[in-house]
């Protein structure tokens, strides 16, 4: 099927149901469109109210910033004022991009950009979730389009692998509901931390964000308590190391001064 996508430089008028948000900066309009499917699309922008009414205009298309060849034409009135500058595209993956349709009349330059994606995951988590070895956790993710499944994985380094909840029901439970997904990681490990990339599954492309889970052992929260009472021990050790120390220095001082007395005391005995 065909979809026709009307850009109006003076008013946005859309005919798609993929028309999602505009804006309008200076000489340059640009237009989001969410792809979810190969398809052909018809890309049309229209120009109006140009100074000294030309008989005629140059146009011509770039995709992500650079010139379509053979893409330059003159564009001719279709009324009184207005000039329809038009093109067919067939999008497949490869295909999706910023796609900008150029006006050039005057020395002047007026530019319509069709920004061509899949549907993004705005939601992404820049914090990890945090929980406790043999704890379960959810992890969950959405988006405002539906796609037509959804995968999780489990990033390995520089590598990406499938989670698979039928195949290992113990470790893993996951939830479809639409346009929302849920990873339910049970009996937690250590080994279990790590990045999760949700991927929602479109027929054109997969749309991905990513959640970081961090998984503590028992004693983690205990550390800080931990640590204080082995301060609290080396101290009171110490402390009674000095004072048991300071007892048996007074404790010498005491006996040879008892040693001393008994001596004097015998050599008086034998002068008498």
């Amino acid at each position: 099927s065909l979809h026709i996508i009307f850009i109006n430089v003076q008013k946005i008028v859309c005919f798609d149901d993929y028309f999602t948000t505009s804006q309008h900066t200076g000489h340059v309009i640009v237009q989001e469109l969410e792809i979810l499917k190969p398809q052909k699309i018809e890309l049309s922008c229209i120009i109006s109210d140009i100074p000294n009414n030309p008989t005629h205009i140059i146009g011509y298309w770039k995709k992500n910033g650079n010139e379509i060849e053979n893409s330059k034409q003159t564009v001719y009135k279709v009324d009184k004022q207005r000039f329809i500058f038009k093109r067919i595209f067939n999008i497949q993956v490869n295909d999706l991009g910023n796609y900008s349709c150029i006006f050039s009349y005057l020395d002047k330059q007026e530019q319509v950009t069709f920004l061509l994606k899949v549907p993004v995951m705005k939601d992404k988590r820049d914090k990890p979730i945090v929980s406790y070895v043999g704890d379960s956790v959810v992890l969950d993710c959405k988006i405002k389009r539906m796609p037509n499944t959804w995968q999780w994985y489990k990033s390995n380094g520089t590598e990406k692998v499938l989670i698979n909840a039928t195949a290992d029901p113990m470790n893993y439970k996951i939830l479809l509901e639409k346009n929302v997904t849920k990873l339910t990681v049970l009996n937690l490990t250590e080994e279990d931390a790590g990045k999760y990339i949700c991927s929602a599954v479109f027929e054109i492309k997969s749309s991905e964000s990513h959640v970081y889970l961090k998984v503590l052992s028992l004693i983690e929260p205990l550390k800080p308590f931990i640590g204080i009472t082995i301060e609290v021990v080396i101290l009171v050790t110490l402390i009674l190391l000095y004072e048991r120390y300071g007892r048996s220095r007074n404790d010498s001082s005491v006996d040879d001064s008892s040693g001393t007395d008994g001596r004097r005391t015998r050599q008086r005995n034998l002068v008498h």
